[in-house]
């Protein structure tokens, strides 16, 4: 999987690939906690953006 994919361009000094699955870590990470932070806020009425 993912961090196979990881671990082997660390092997293979990939650089590319590294800094490629790092960004799509990095993205991945922004996205979950975007939809974490407004579903929170849907779900919850008494927080409200100032």
């Amino acid at each position: 999987g993912f961090g196979y994919t990881l671990v082997e361009a660390a092997g293979n000094n990939d650089i590319d690939l590294l800094l490629g699955c790092s960004l799509v870590s990095v993205f991945i990470v922004l996205i979950t906690q975007l939809i974490s932070d407004v579903g929170y806020a849907f779900l919850n009425p008494r927080i409200r953006v100032q």
